[in-house]
């Protein structure tokens, strides 16, 4: 790997030479690939457009950024400006490089909402986001061409998985009581978790060689709290989801006009009080309590995306049901 990254980086080397002029724009595209941007995407979906599409939309986002830390961590391959003094990192990253997160996340997430939206000009949007982050992480220093050419594979093969399976497991699961429901969200949590204390587990033994550390600056690669934010969101956004449908049934998320556009601004109030709120009590000292602790706080995001949330636009006359627990 080691010499096709040397080949590679005359890419990175390339693009860095059309200017620095291109830096800010590349930096607005690359934002768009961020977790955190999905993070304000996916609530703005779920409450105020289609709650089915949110969900869906959540559900590869979580599955893809958990499946992109699990590779990195087994794969543990640096990232240009680690390797080379003639890469500038316009970016600073901690973890590693292969595949790329931001690749594959763009692949399929916007990926799929092109499969749920279902029109031509959306589709070819998605295209050109997908291509544009991707190369956005190639100019900024970050990512070789390989971490971004596996980043799309990885990203299309979810989107094709995810459509083949969704639809049969999630009407199996349909069928499962509340109580059973729970359970396999529990076992999916852990299976997730699981994955990547494995990965993490069989690279114990790696280290991070002298040359890289002294030119990548502050990095934990195989830091754990990506993988906690993961599937503490998964956890509590399908837990939310299932208790939410079985007592109240699903919510109609296209309807009531301003009221869409209040449910977002307070749901986001909701949502910074938590991620700041929690993020300034709770410790973070990289032990086992602050592991549980961060766990907690993503799952009770999830729980207020996925039901609390709604809950609290019912009661304030900004959301309606299509159906109540008595009409069942």
């Amino acid at each position: 790997m080691e010499i096709i990254n040397g080949v590679e980086i005359i890419v990175n080397q390339f693009l860095q030479g059309l200017g620095t002029w291109l830096k800010w724009p590349m930096l607005a595209i690359t934002a768009i690939g961020y977790e955190q941007f999905f993070v304000l995407l996916l609530p703005a979906i779920y409450w105020s457009m289609d709650q089915m599409v949110g969900l869906r939309m959540g559900m590869v986002l979580l599955l893809g950024t958990n499946l992109n830390t699990f590779f990195k961590f087994l794969f543990h391959n640096p990232r240009p400006f680690w390797i080379s003094d003639q890469v500038i990192a316009y970016s600073h990253e901690s973890s590693f490089g292969l595949p790329s997160g931001h690749a594959q996340i763009a692949a399929s997430v916007w990926g799929w909402l092109a499969v749920e939206v279902r029109k031509r000009w959306f589709t070819i949007t998605a295209i050109v986001l997908i291509f544009l982050i991707g190369v956005s992480r190639l100019y900024l220093g970050v990512h070789f061409l390989t971490d971004v050419l596996l980043g799309w594979l990885l990203g299309g093969l979810l989107v094709w998985l995810f459509s083949l399976f969704s639809k049969p497991v999630g009407r199996w699961l349909a069928k499962q009581s509340l109580g059973m429901q729970l359970v396999w969200i529990v076992v999916s949590t852990a299976a997730l978790l699981g994955l990547i204390l494995l990965a993490s587990t069989a690279s114990a033994n790696w280290v991070l060689r002298p040359e890289w550390a002294e030119r990548a600056g502050e990095v934990d690669p195989f830091s754990l709290k990506g993988a906690l934010t993961t599937t503490g969101t998964w956890f509590g956004m399908l837990v939310g989801y299932v208790i939410q449908t079985a007592t109240k049934g699903h919510f109609l998320a296209a309807k009531g006009e301003w009221r869409r556009l209040a449910r977002l601004g307070v749901g986001l109030v909701g949502v910074g009080a938590f991620y700041l709120g929690l993020g300034a009590i709770f410790p973070d000292n990289g032990d086992l309590l602050s592991f549980a602790l961060r766990f907690l706080r993503y799952t009770l995001i999830g729980l207020w995306v996925a039901w609390l949330g709604p809950l609290v636009f019912e009661k304030l006359g900004w959301l309606e049901f299509e159906k109540t627990a008595s009409s069942d």
